[in-house]
């Protein structure tokens, strides 16, 4: 098969010579003007034509035809290639994605492997704590406190557990008909997240009355995972004109929200006795760095 380039020089061959041969007859004819409208039987057999001159034009065309015809030969033995060249291409590139979708079915079933060997570790661990820590009780208390113990505990886990799928919005404009659920995916979307969401205000308000604050939103979504991605995302809000004044935070529950509490006096203290360092707080400590 020959190189594109040598069928493209033949091709311009080509069409110099038809291009060249065509032009000298329309000019013998004196059909310039005419072009191949002009090329009709009655013009050849004119007087002014001779029998030798058409014999020239007809060896030259016969010539340029032949020439197009194994130019058409060449095309098709090079289309014929580059579509086996493509069914090859085609096989191999369907080979590497089979390769690939096993090597992620490995990479998936060790990953599975090595969360369920994790989890159990960590749930024989747990189970085996909270028995030492019942069976301690159990020899100071009655089985009523045992149980009550437990209760409490499973009822903290539970929620702790849905504490995490939700999220507080606080600085949230308030209207009288609000579509509260509507504004929230709203403001989600503008950080990028769609998800389904159920908010609610919290606090109570009397009918018809306007309240003289902006009451916060208690936001229950899909997953922890969700609200993580939309608490990562919420520095955004600053930058915004229309939620600069919007401040999310995790869902936290009374001992947490005195925790909090505590570090942030803490890291106003540090604020004000040391105005060089940048404060902040991070892994449930204020941490403190030269600007």
């Amino acid at each position: 098969m020959e190189s594109t380039e040598a069928l493209t020089e033949r091709l311009n061959d080509a069409e110099f010579r038809s291009r060249q041969w065509f032009e000298s007859m329309v000019a013998e004819l004196d059909l310039r003007n005419q072009g191949v409208p002009g090329l009709r039987k009655a013009e050849f057999n004119s007087r002014k034509v001779k029998k030798e001159q058409l014999a020239d034009w007809l060896e030259d065309a016969a010539e340029i035809v032949d020439m197009q015809l194994e130019l058409l030969r060449c095309f098709k033995d090079t289309v014929e290639a580059l579509k086996t060249d493509l069914i090859t291409d085609k096989a191999r590139l369907i080979r590497n994605q089979e390769r690939l979708l096993d090597c992620q079915r490995d990479q998936l079933e060790q990953l599975k492997s090595s969360v369920q060997s994790t989890v159990q570790d960590t749930v024989q661990k747990e189970i085996k704590t909270y028995s030492e820590v019942v069976g301690n009780q159990s020899s100071q208390m009655g089985s009523v406190q045992v149980q009550e113990s437990v209760r409490k505990a499973v009822k903290s886990e539970i929620q702790a557990d849905d504490r995490s799928k939700n999220l507080i919005i606080f600085g949230l404009a308030e209207t009288d008909k609000e579509q509260i659920d509507d504004e929230v995916a709203d403001l989600f979307a503008e950080l990028g997240v769609s998800t389904r969401v159920s908010a609610s205000r919290i606090g109570a308000v009397r009918p018809g009355a306007v309240p003289s604050y902006c009451r916060p939103v208690k936001c229950a979504l899909t997953s922890s995972t969700v609200v993580h991605q939309i608490l990562l995302k919420s520095g955004r809000l600053k930058l915004m004109d229309r939620y600069k004044s919007v401040f999310l935070c995790p869902d936290r529950s009374p001992e947490e929200r005195e925790a909090r509490r505590a570090l942030v006096l803490e890291l106003k203290k540090a604020t004000t006795n040391q105005p060089d360092y940048k404060h902040f707080i991070k892994n449930g400590k204020v941490h403190s760095e030269k600007r």
